[in-house]
């Protein structure tokens, strides 16, 4: 439906931001501090709801206009404004209004995607042990909290005991490391993952392997062998690296167009989930490129069946009902897929790509009766996404 224009020249002027000969950051937070002392404020901030479901806002903007609403008393309309944001200002504000209406999990949620980001963000980690111990939840040790910082503080054998020849260091987490290798009988690289602790993990490592086995087929990492006494398990080497490095580098060469590589990502998870399984932990680190390009999903040490307790997860990427402590669902999955898309965009920072995919990222992540349901509903929605 076409709304008739507001007849003010600062807002008119104000909803033009973003677009050609419209005005600067700047200039519109000037406009819009002018207009909060005037009395065309609440109309204003209506214009800027439209304006942000179609258009998006700069977020200084989007987080200004929502302090306004709040200072107005309107703070599901604040919640709602914010839903789509992703600066770390905006995900705190959104984070302190949940928590206010006393949904720990979602506040929770929040606070963790702008700890994956920033550990030392101001807040954050006050927030992120308060809301915790609000849901009965232990603080996450530094395996869990820092698995994607590669500073992160592991130990590891000096001299690894396996079959192949170590050549660099391409990844750490918290339960292991990845090393390029190569096994010199069958001259082919691979991907050598050594567990920390060989006697702690041995079960999970097993897991890991046996999972990635039993769903072995297209988009699956393919599993080479395993030495659960030692450590160790060898899988196939994927070329072209983790999403994370593709994101850390803005690698348009491989991150466009999206659909290219999320859409099989989404009807691999799909199949996982045909089987009865979930990944449980969907992030850009557990995602690989073979030589093609093709994605390929990796990492099942925590995966489990549909409808069992649940597990810890990766920060920043765990949906606020399993935080609250929900059995494991497929939603869970497409959670996390939802921030892996995310972080795309925000690497990408291109508008026309957010607002075209701002809707699925949004269906993604919404509360859990919301959310597109499975990977199945997920692939079948990007379809049309990709048809449109």
């Amino acid at each position: 439906m076409n709304r008739r224009p507001y007849p003010h020249p600062d807002v008119t002027r104000l909803l033009d931001v973003g677009r050609p000969n419209g005005p600067s950051l700047e200039e519109a937070m000037s406009l819009f501090q002018r207009i909060r002392r005037s009395p065309h404020e609440s109309r204003a901030l209506e214009e800027l709801t439209f304006r942000q479901a179609a258009l998006p806002l700069p977020e200084p903007l989007l987080v200004a206009a929502a302090s306004a609403m709040i200072d107005r008393g309107e703070t599901t309309a604040a919640i709602a404004f914010l839903r789509d944001a992703t600066s770390a200002a905006a995900l705190m504000l959104r984070a302190d209004l949940e928590a206010e209406r006393s949904d720990m999990s979602a506040a929770l949620a929040l606070v963790e995607r702008v700890l994956l980001r920033d550990i030392e963000h101001p807040g954050a980690r006050e927030r992120h042990q308060r809301f915790r111990e609000s849901l009965g939840i232990a603080a996450f040790g530094p395996e869990r909290a820092r698995q994607d910082d590669p500073k992160a503080t592991t130990w590891l054998a000096s001299e690894p005991d396996t079959p192949y020849v170590l050549h660099r260091e391409v990844a750490r987490g918290g339960s292991g490391v990845v090393y390029e290798a190569e096994d010199r009988d069958l001259g082919r690289s691979i991907a050598l993952k050594i567990y920390h602790d060989p006697h702690r993990h041995r079960d999970q490592l097993l897991h890991e392997a046996r999972v990635a086995s039993a769903l072995a087929g297209p988009g699956i990492v393919r599993v080479f062998d395993v030495d659960p006494e030692r450590g160790w398990i060898a899988l196939a080497w994927a070329k072209r690296g983790a999403l994370r490095d593709r994101i850390r580098a803005v690698d348009r060469d491989v991150l466009l167009p999206i659909e290219s590589w999320a859409l099989p990502l989404a009807q691999t998870l799909a199949r996982v989930h045909d089987a009865g399984w979930l990944h449980l932990d969907v992030k850009p680190a557990n995602v690989l490129f073979d030589e093609h390009g093709a994605p390929l999903l990796t990492d099942f040490g925590i995966a489990r069946r549909n409808g069992e307790p649940p597990v810890a997860g990766s920060l920043g990427y765990v949906s606020p009902e399993r935080l609250a402590g929900a059995s494991s669902a497929p939603s869970d999955d497409v959670y996390g897929f939802g921030r892996l898309i995310e972080d795309a965009l925000q690497a990408l920072n291109t508008p026309e790509l957010f607002a075209q995919w701002r809707p699925l990222v949004a269906a993604c992540m919404a509360p859990v009766d919301e959310r597109l349901g499975s990977a199945k509903a997920l692939a079948h929605a990007m379809a049309n996404l990709k048809a449109d």
